[in-house]
């Protein structure tokens, strides 16, 4: 007997966007739970048209509680959650009826991906499809987790990945919209360190709020106090040491983010998003060679493993486009060199520029360097 799939969720004034989600995973559940905490617009009445079962609860500032509450009018042999801003991508969604059937797992990792201006942003992978089990239950009130008790009443090995991808739209809110949920996370991350001390998990999501909030410096700090209390293999430690390295950049503190990054390639020598986070370091030192040695190596790795937080396109058109960057200014910068008088810099540069046009071949500026190498001849 085929195993059957629940679709669990929770809403609250979520007419504009609940249809999408539902609609995306509708044909491949068989049951659709929503937990209301008080909307105030149609989100109800629509769940309702789309064949879900809506249950009302009064929110008590406890993501996990809301989500444990849907989790209990659950009646599938497996729960899948999303959240009202997230779509399930049509191309993969026929494997959930695939990977349910495995005795060998309670749980899988899913792929998701970040949408921002109408385009793929970042993708990283989220535990979103486990054994429907009563002792399986959400911890803690914001960035809510239920890999912790599924993996207690199992095995690590026991979690699997399925090539399965869920779309994230949440990052399309307006900027008045994202400070109002950052504000809100911190309020409700405060209670959390309350409830679970000063852990490694809670300091790293305060870090991520502040960071939102352009505070480089107070994030920073989270992050370091994360650091020391987290194992370099929990799940968002990776992340944590890229945004370090963003924070550093930001506080233009360059030497001590590529010196901080460097160190911890030791410990991720597959996560191109570092390597190109120091480029970036590199050229704002204008330390261009270097920077496009990293630009270089970022092509060669290619997009990291997806149990990376990675941007789109850090394997590939990132990296040349930064190159192509760095081409044109460094071809600019010869010109503005030759006309000050300084022939011997500017060649270097040129030569520089030559010498990446030889690895990644552009005919618009192999004319350019060539035109300013002639105008130069002309002047002299």
């Amino acid at each position: 007997m085929s195993c059957s799939i629940s679709l669990c969720m929770i809403a609250k004034n979520e007419a504009h966007q609940i249809a999408r989600c539902i609609n995306s995973a509708k044909p491949y559940v068989d049951q659709i739970v929503v937990v209301d905490t008080g909307s105030t617009d149609n989100t109800v009445q629509i769940a309702r048209d789309l064949g879900a079962e809506v249950y009302q609860m009064e929110w008590q500032d406890n993501f996990a509680q809301a989500r444990n509450k849907s989790l209990e009018h659950a009646s599938g042999d497996w729960i899948l959650f999303l959240d009202c801003d997230e779509e399930l991508d049509q191309a993969t969604a026929p494997l959930l009826r695939e990977v349910v059937q495995s005795q060998q797992y309670d749980g899988y990792w899913i792929n998701l991906t970040n949408i921002f201006n109408q385009q793929p942003s970042s993708n990283f992978l989220g535990f979103r499809l486990f054994r429907n089990d009563p002792r399986h239950r959400f911890e803690c009130r914001i960035h809510e987790q239920i890999l912790p008790s599924v993996i207690r009443h199992a095995t690590a090995e026991r979690i699997g990945y399925a090539n399965i991808t869920v779309y994230h739209y949440g990052y399309e809110d307006s900027e008045v919209v994202a400070k109002s949920k950052s504000k809100r996370n911190l309020r409700m991350l405060e209670k959390a360190r309350q409830e679970y001390g000063d852990a490694g998990f809670i300091n790293f999501y305060l870090g991520v709020e502040y960071q939102r909030l352009g505070d480089y410096q107070k994030a920073l700090d989270y992050y370091h106090r994360s650091l020391v209390k987290s194992s370099l293999d929990e799940t968002y430690a990776p992340a944590m040491v890229r945004s370090i390295g963003y924070c550093l950049l930001n506080l233009k503190r360059h030497q001590e983010g590529v010196a901080f990054i460097d160190q911890y390639l030791k410990y991720y020598p597959d996560y191109t998003d570092l390597v190109y986070l120091k480029g970036i370091l590199y050229f704002d030192q204008r330390l261009y060679r270097e920077s496009l040695d990293c630009m270089n190596q970022c092509l060669s790795m290619g997009s990291p493993p997806p149990r990376y937080f990675s941007m789109q396109g850090i394997g590939d058109e990132k990296p040349k486009f930064f190159i192509s960057s760095i081409i044109d200014h460094l071809i600019g910068q010869a010109g503005s060199l030759f006309e000050k008088g300084h022939e011997s810099q500017a060649f270097a540069a040129l030569d520089l520029a030559f010498s990446q046009l030889k690895k990644t071949p552009n005919e618009e500026y192999y004319t350019r360097l060539i035109e300013t190498m002639l105008t130069w001849i002309k002047a002299v």
